[in-house]
């Protein structure tokens, strides 16, 4: 601890001036000058300038990325939309919902999802090479024939391992979809 020795120093120094006027010590008392050493510590942190925190730092976020998304699996990479860049950095956790509204009636059921792929050069690659989703964070709505088409996932908490993230929609439909999907960043 760099401010001990400095306290105590501080808390030491009446006692040693007390002792010293008494006469105890073994001074003469006749007004001779004594040796003094000063120790001057360096600081710890030095700062210039102008510091100023004009509002609060965030600890939530709420990002919302929204594509039109064509028929097309997951397993298959030229099939999936790319949305972008869903930029995390300095949060821990997010969660995950995604909205669709499907064009048109549908016959049969199927699936609508977002995969959130680490934006790192080589997890690209492999995704783009091989067809490999390293690290993948996935939300899904299932979608069926209804009046509205409007269809919702439940929402997915996840912690996050990346500071940066490409989003990948897919839909198993045969309808194209509008996709929407939240983000909802926090820090704890």
């Amino acid at each position: 601890m760099p401010g001990h020795g400095l306290r105590l120093f501080a808390a030491l120094t009446p006692l040693l001036l007390l002792s010293g006027s008494s006469g105890s010590s073994g001074s003469s008392g006749d007004g001779e000058a004594e040796q003094v050493v000063v120790t001057n510590f360096p600081e710890t942190q030095s700062i210039t300038g102008t510091v100023a925190v004009e509002r609060p730092v965030p600890t939530t976020r709420l990002v919302t990325t929204h594509a039109l998304v064509s028929p097309g699996g997951p397993a298959n990479v030229a099939d999936l939309t790319e949305a972008g860049a869903l930029d995390a950095t300095g949060f821990a956790f997010a969660t995950l919902s995604l909205a669709v509204d499907v064009q048109g009636s549908l016959a049969g059921p199927g699936q609508v999802g977002a995969l959130l792929i680490p934006d790192q050069p080589d997890v690209l690659a492999a995704l783009r090479s091989h067809g490999i989703q390293q690290f993948p964070l996935t939300v899904e709505a299932a979608v069926a024939p209804s009046p509205s088409g409007i269809h919702q996932s439940s929402p997915l908490a996840a912690r996050l391992a990346f500071p940066r993230y490409r989003v990948f929609f897919y839909n198993t439909t045969p309808r194209t979809s509008e996709a929407t999907l939240y983000v909802y960043l926090g820090s704890s």
